[in-house]
């Protein structure tokens, strides 16, 4: 039997992810983890993470389902598979901190172009091989460093998205890519009948939270919204930089 303390915890971690997964389009997960490691045991964190990540990405797309760019998930979502199918095959040859470190110095070197170019920037063209390519870099780091909106954050900087179309749009790619998750660790075992009980109290939190991150996110301007982006990955950069030193 969990304590109270547990159960607040697990609400306001997910709390916290939703708000700035409703501003931003993505992150909860990234949010939500490090408050659920205090009063849960690592793997069963991760786990209460995937499971919650469900129907969190479902509320996000809802949310912003008029501005989901159809045409453009299709081709996330086929480039997504052959990622995941790759990045399986390189964690059993390369060290998993080899490549936390590397998506580190990537997301780095990303970060520090995005600030000394001018305003205008780099604007990648609309194009189906930059979506199988966005995709498949999605599917390739959530196989292997369990952070599939690295390159989803890259993409949508890139590419300019407006702030709307861009929530909806990852909104809708990460629908499918955690339910998929949910559904193998579902038949692999790894969920028991007290997770299904915690997942509740994350999902109440994380609804609360997006609810209340979409309204907010409706009046922050373009520029503020780039910023949020940049800092998510400036966030991840240093988690994994950490993680690669420390394993």
């Amino acid at each position: 039997m969990k304590s109270m303390f547990t159960y607040a915890m697990i609400f306001i971690g997910w709390l916290l992810g939703g708000f700035f997964c409703g501003i931003s389009g993505l992150g909860a997960m990234m949010l939500a983890l490090p408050v659920l490691t205090f009063v849960l045991a690592p793997k069963t964190a991760i786990l209460l993470c995937c499971l919650v990540g469900g129907p969190c990405c479902i509320q996000l797309a809802w949310l912003y389902r008029k501005h989901v760019s159809c045409p453009d998930i299709k081709w996330l979502w086929l480039g997504c598979i052959p990622g995941c199918v790759i990045g399986t095959l390189v964690l059993k040859t390369v060290p998993a901190n080899c490549l936390q470190l590397g998506l580190s110095l990537l997301i780095c070197v990303f970060l520090i172009l995005q600030f000394t170019e001018n305003e205008s920037g780099t604007v990648l063209k609309d194009s189906i091989p930059s979506l199988l390519i966005a995709g498949c870099a999605s599917g390739f780091t959530n196989a292997t460093v369990s952070i599939g909106g690295v390159p989803m954050g890259i993409f949508v900087l890139l590419k300019q998205w407006d702030k709307n179309k861009a929530r909806g749009t990852m909104g809708m790619f990460f629908m499918l890519s955690s339910l998929i998750t949910i559904a193998v660790q579902w038949f692999s075992g790894l969920y028991s009948a007290s997770l299904f009980g915690l997942s509740f109290i994350g999902t109440a939190g994380c609804f609360a939270g997006m609810s209340l991150g979409f309204k907010v996110g409706k009046s922050i301007n373009q520029m503020l919204f780039i910023k949020l982006i940049q800092i998510f990955l400036a966030c991840v950069a240093i988690m994994l930089f950490w993680k690669g030193i420390r394993s």
